[in-house]
């Protein structure tokens, strides 16, 4: 199977991305890391997504060809509203993505380490891009089951 069909089948099936947290260490306990799951967002929460991607004014391209200290220079400037998009897709609801999408996005910039943070937005990215799906959707309506075959006589059956 490719890239894509592989990414398809994932958001079909919405089994998400896991993020590793680092957990909290009280009175000296140690606990084992723990992970929270970033599933693909419902239509309003990628809007909000879409909203604050616009906002920053960058594209997939330039993020992709960036050095690692243009991604850390990246980071510390656009480091709030990345968590606040990773923060949507842990918080899909209409009324939870208001009241606790903030909380989240703090929450994940004090628990989960900026690389694994920085990635899990990279392949939030690319989930949310519709352009290979677009090949997908024009050969399934290709491939219309109610439409009669080059073999079926014009009647149908």
């Amino acid at each position: 199977m490719s890239e894509v069909e592989l990414r398809a089948a994932d958001i079909l099936l919405d089994v998400g991305v896991a993020i590793p947290v680092r957990p909290l260490r009280y009175l000296g306990s140690k606990k084992k890391p723990r992970r929270v799951v970033m599933r693909v967002p419902c239509y309003g929460s990628k809007l909000r997504i879409d909203r604050k991607y616009l906002k920053m004014g960058v594209s997939y391209e330039q993020l992709k060809e960036n050095t690692f200290e243009q991604n850390m220079e990246f980071m510390a400037v656009h480091g709030k509203a990345v968590s606040e998009m990773v923060a949507l897709t842990l918080v899909r609801g209409y009324l939870s993505g208001m009241l606790f999408c903030k909380p989240v996005a703090w929450w994940l910039r004090w628990r989960v380490h900026p690389g694994f943070l920085q990635e899990a937005w990279f392949q939030m990215l690319k989930l949310l891009n519709p352009k290979d799906f677009m090949t997908i959707i024009s050969s399934a309506q290709a491939t219309n089951l109610m439409k009669p075959r080059l073999s079926q006589p014009e009647k149908g059956s």
